[in-house]
C-alpha cells in the first residue's frame, strides 16, 4: 500500500475520532438530566450534606426544583434554621428537614443514629457535598488537628454516611442515586497535599462502589462530581466567570450530569475544558502553570494570619 494512502486513512481516523469525541463531549453538557428518575414512589426525599450554604444550599434548591422534599444536613442549628426558612419561603410546596451532625468528630454510632432518624421517609437521592480543610499550606505546617479535619469531612464521613444508607438506597421497587462531590485539586495541586488526597480518596469510592452495586445487582447509580473553582461560597466572592461559576450555576451543572453514564465526570463545563488541556500538558508544564499560583494563593492566606 502506498505510503500516501497509509497517511490518508491515518488522518480520516485520526480526525474522525476528534470529531467523535468532540459531539460526546457536546452531548454530556447538552443532554437533559435524568434526576427526575429518582422522584417516584409517596414523598420522595434527597438528603444533602453540607446544605447551608454554597454548592450544598444550590443543591438543595435545584432538588427542590425538580419536586424533591430535601433534608438539609449541616453542624450549625441556628444556620440550617435560616436556610431552612430561606427554602420554604422559595419552595412553598416542598417539604424540608434538618439533620444536624458535626462531621469532623462524628461517630459511626452518631452516623448510625442519623440514618435511623430517616427510616420513615421514602429517601431515593443521597448527594455527599461536605467537605472542608482545604488550607492553601505547606503540609509541614498543617497541625495534626488540621489533617485529622481534613480527612474526616472529606473522606471518613461519606464513606461511613454512604455504608449507613446503602442498606436503605438498595430498593427493590425502584433505582436511588449516591452523588459524590468532589475537587480538581485531587489531581496533584501543590499546598493542599491532604485536601486533594482525600477528595481523591472520594472519587476513587465512588468509581469502585458503582461498581460494586452494579455486580451485586443493586438499582443504584453512583456518580462522582469533581468540582473547579466556583464563587459565592464561603472562602470565595470573587465575580463569576466562565471558569469561575456561582455555587448555584455549579449545583445546576452537578444535577444536569445525573444519568451521563459516566462513573466520574467533571460536572460543569468550563472545568471540564480547563481539566482536558491540563490533562495534556506534560508534569512540567503543568507545574509552570499551577505552582506560581497556588503559591500566591498560600501568601494570600499567610498574609491573613499576620
Amino acid at each position: 500500500m502506498p505510503a500516501s494512502q497509509v497517511l490518508f486513512g491515518l488522518g480520516f481516523a485520526t480526525a474522525f475520532y476528534t470529531t467523535l469525541r468532540f459531539l460526546r463531549f457536546i452531548y454530556l453538557y447538552t443532554r437533559p438530566s435524568s434526576i427526575k428518575r429518582y422522584l417516584y414512589g409517596h414523598c420522595p426525599w434527597a438528603l444533602v450534606t453540607g446544605a447551608s450554604d454554597g454548592i450544598g444550599l444550590g443543591i438543595a434548591q435545584e432538588l427542590a426544583t425538580n419536586g424533591f422534599n430535601v433534608i438539609l444536613h449541616g453542624r450549625n442549628p441556628e444556620k440550617l434554621e435560616r436556610t431552612k426558612s430561606q427554602l420554604q419561603g422559595e419552595f412553598k410546596n416542598v417539604q424540608f428537614k434538618i439533620a444536624v451532625l458535626d462531621i469532623s468528630s462524628a461517630t459511626s454510632c452518631q452516623i448510625n443514629e442519623l440514618v435511623a432518624s430517616l427510616d420513615d421517609l421514602n429517601l431515593t437521592v443521597l448527594v455527599n457535598n461536605v467537605g472542608g480543610g482545604a488550607k492553601v499550606q505547606p503540609l509541614e505546617k498543617n497541625t495534626g488537628e488540621e489533617l485529622d479535619f481534613t480527612i474526616n469531612v472529606n473522606a471518613r464521613f461519606p464513606a461511613q454516611l454512604t455504608k449507613a444508607l446503602l442498606p436503605k438506597l438498595s430498593r427493590p421497587d425502584g433505582p436511588t442515586l449516591i452523588m459524590n462531590i468532589g475537587s480538581l485539586a485531587d489531581s496533584g495541586v501543590p499546598y493542599a497535599t491532604v485536601y486533594g488526597g482525600s477528595k481523591a480518596f472520594n472519587m476513587a469510592m465512588s468509581s469502585s462502589l458503582a461498581v460494586e452495586v452494579k455486580v451485586e445487582g443493586k438499582n443504584i447509580e453512583v456518580l462522582a462530581i469533581p468540582v473547579g473553582r466556583v464563587t459565592d461560597v464561603a472562602h470565595s466572592k470573587e465575580p463569576s466567570s466562565f471558569f469561575t461559576p456561582t455555587a448555584r450555576t455549579m449545583a445546576r451543572a452537578c444535577v444536569d450530569r445525573v444519568g451521563c453514564g459516566r462513573q466520574v465526570v467533571t460536572g460543569y463545563v468550563g472545568h471540564a475544558m480547563q481539566k482536558f488541556v491540563i490533562d495534556l500538558l506534560p508534569p512540567i508544564v503543568f507545574e509552570i502553570l499551577v505552582v506560581p499560583t497556588m503559591k500566591d494563593r498560600k501568601d494570600e492566606e499567610e498574609r491573613k494570619k499576620l
